[in-house]
């Protein structure tokens, strides 16, 4: 699994890089084969004001081409990374398992990609 990782308005240190690809590998490896990339962005929208306003967004983009959004926003980084790897995870099932399910139902544009 490839992650990319960056920060807007924050730094990324290495206990925080190692926080967020642990997570993330923990919620997401049963899928590793059918993840092309992970994207990871984290943001302060305040600054130094405080309050609810760290932001982890990720885009997770899997084979066939379909891409899953989560964003979360919380006043601790980590409880907002954690909240988002919980539900990266939940969404990719959903989603592999309405393809499987699909069958011969596949939209034209999932069969041609």
């Amino acid at each position: 699994m490839q992650f990319d990782i960056h920060g807007k308005g924050m730094p990324i240190t290495e206990r925080l890089r190692g926080h967020i690809e642990r997570r993330l590998y923990f919620a997401l490896e049963r899928f590793a084969r059918r993840i092309r990339k992970v994207r990871v962005s984290l943001g302060d929208l305040n600054g130094p004001r405080g309050g609810v306003d760290k932001r982890c967004r990720v885009a997770v983009e899997l084979t066939p081409s379909t891409t899953i959004f989560v964003e979360d926003r919380d006043s601790n980084v980590y409880v907002a990374i954690d909240r988002v790897a919980d539900r990266a995870g939940m969404c990719i099932g959903r989603r592999l398992k309405r393809l499987k399910g699909a069958g011969h139902y596949m939209r034209m544009s999932e069969l041609l990609s």
